[in-house]
């Protein structure tokens, strides 16, 4: 058999936290949607008779029933491809969610459970699947009898974070140790929850990624996966690129800028190089800004997106400043003025300070002073 396996797609998603509002997240909450009929297109040229989903397919607190009918709709155009639903954290089972109220098609099979369920796909072929029945559930997927006595192939369908490969700052919904695939029997976990594509042949383990960049971070390949499964359980992997919005992150070295002017030609320059080649109207560019500058040099943020973004075309940018004020130390020593004063108040109260927050606070505070007392305008970042 041949399947397409994707997850994570997050329909109706604000896009908020990354900085889109109005037309451009209307515009990625629709490149949501086409992402999820160019996967179906897909498993149609490529001969797959069944696609499954892996959870968080849409966003449960964003959505409704239009989403219920579109999905609903576009789940019966696939016929005769049969579809398995796996619900995920961010969509789960629950009363009055799109999984309850949506009339689904007779080529749709809705996993219920928050236990592996069986279904046959025939010819000794079988899927197990569960439902995240809440958004808070924390069950191991794969606390489970094994299966395949029957000397058949089963494959595993479910929502989970594997414990051993866990992005700093993930949630652990659903977790499990990939080793338990192999030792419950199965020859494949067909997985969401991870937006970063894993095709572990060895471990038994694939994770699409998220057909459409979310986040700045998730810059790297992403989108469904071709899966043949062969004779014995023998799998052959095929991962498509199917995203036509894209995700970049580059450093502007600003080191040794003496003017705001010198900040902003750096910025576009690095911009620029960031986004060659890209389809700039869809691409999320994140900036941040490295290196020692004239104290006197306030960077705005606010400004310096606009300016990346003009010189791009892109339809979003977001700056980090972790750029660094420079000092003469010793002239600061020697020098009885109030900026004298300042600077060596403000590098004690550093130095007395093991919080890496508050020295972060005490860095910024040198900083806005010292363009204060120079008569600049104070550049906030």
């Amino acid at each position: 058999m041949r399947l397409l396996h994707l997850a994570d797609l997050h329909l109706d998603r604000t896009f908020a936290g990354v900085g889109c509002y109005g037309e451009v997240a209307q515009r990625r909450r629709e490149g949501l949607r086409e992402a999820l009929k160019r996967a179906g297109d897909a498993a149609a040229e490529q001969g797959c008779e069944l696609i499954t989903i892996g959870g968080d397919l849409y966003e449960h607190e964003h959505t409704g029933p239009q989403t219920a009918r579109f999905l609903a709709d576009l789940f019966a155009s696939w016929r005769p491809r049969r579809v398995a639903l796996a619900p995920g954290n961010h969509d789960p089972l629950v009363p009055g969610s799109v999984y309850a109220i949506a009339e689904w098609p007779e080529n749709v099979h809705l996993f219920t459970e928050p236990e592996l369920r069986p279904w046959s796909l025939g010819e000794g072929l079988t899927l197990w699947g569960l439902a995240h029945r809440s958004p808070n559930w924390m069950g191991d997927p794969l606390d489970c009898a094994p299966v395949g006595t029957d000397g058949g192939v089963h494959l595993a369908l479910f929502h989970g974070a594997e414990l051993g490969s866990r992005p700093p700052g993930k949630s652990t919904h659903g977790p499990f140790h990939a080793a338990r695939i192999a030792e419950r029997g199965f020859a494949l976990a067909l997985c969401g929850h991870y937006h970063r594509r894993r095709v572990d042949a060895a471990a038994r383990l694939l994770y699409p990624g998220s057909p459409e960049p979310l986040t700045f971070d998730e810059d790297a390949a992403r989108g469904p996966v071709i899966v043949e499964v062969g004779a014995g359980g023998r799998l052959r992997f095929e991962p498509l690129e199917l995203n036509s919005w894209y995700a970049r992150n580059a450093d502007a070295d600003i080191d040794g800028c003496t003017s705001a002017g010198a900040v902003h030609e750096a910025v576009r320059a690095t911009a620029r190089q960031a986004l060659s080649g890209l389809p700039a109207e869809r691409s999320m560019l994140r900036l941040t800004l490295r290196g020692e500058v004239a104290a006197e040099v306030a960077v705005d943020g606010a400004l310096v997106e606009a300016i990346a973004a003009e010189a791009t075309g892109a339809a979003v940018v977001r700056v980090r400043d972790l750029s660094r004020a420079a000092l003469d130390l010793a002239a600061a020593a020697a020098d009885r003025s109030a900026r004298g004063v300042f600077i060596r108040e403000a590098l004690a109260a550093r130095e007395r300070c093991s919080d890496a927050a508050e020295q972060a606070e005490l860095d910024d505070a040198l900083r806005y002073g010292l363009q204060a007392l120079s008569g600049c305008e104070v550049g906030l970042r």
